[in-house]
């Protein structure tokens, strides 16, 4: 098994360096994944976007053993039962990570754009919750939730499978 993944900031790619590093897998970015390892199985890595795991669909679905998407929230967003469904993982492990975000003045372009009218948004919804606010400063302050042990069900899962011993 190998450990492929996409990461559009850094912050799922520390967690498949992570992932490499205590279970000693190799580790791809989903563009440069070796020939000689297509015939792989994958535990596949992805930023997630509105319940959808980045990059998902461009890696050999009948080789994926088992998924993981990181975000900013505390759980998958909207649910992980919606993001199970968006992303057709029903008959594949699902694992949320935890990852985090640059602080919005350091976004540059589109995100910038999407962000800040993001946060406006948020700031007009009535009435303003725990949870409304943790996004609006997460976004506007940035946030790092990437930890080794947010890896826990992942590796207990890869022991099951007798992937990795500890």
């Amino acid at each position: 098994m190998i450990i492929v993944y996409t990461s559009k900031t850094g912050f799922t790619k520390r967690y498949a360096d992570l992932l490499a590093e205590k279970t000693g897998l190799l580790a791809y970015p989903a563009t440069k994944v070796p020939r000689e390892l297509e015939k792989e199985d994958i535990l596949y890595l992805g930023w997630m976007k509105v319940g959808k795991v980045q990059g998902l669909n461009k890696v050999q679905r009948e080789k994926i053993r088992a998924v993981c998407g990181s975000g900013t929230g505390e759980t998958a967003e909207p649910d992980p039962e919606t993001v199970i469904a968006r992303n057709d993982l029903a008959k594949i492990p699902f694992f949320y990570l935890r990852g985090g975000c640059f602080p919005l003045k350091e976004q540059k372009g589109v995100d910038k754009l999407m962000l800040t009218a993001f946060v406006r948004m948020l700031k007009t919804r009535e009435p303003q919750d725990s949870k409304t606010e943790e996004a609006i400063r997460i976004i506007v302050e940035g946030f790092d939730g990437v930890k080794a042990e947010n890896l826990e069900p992942v590796l207990q899962w890869l022991q099951e499978e007798g992937e990795w011993r500890q």
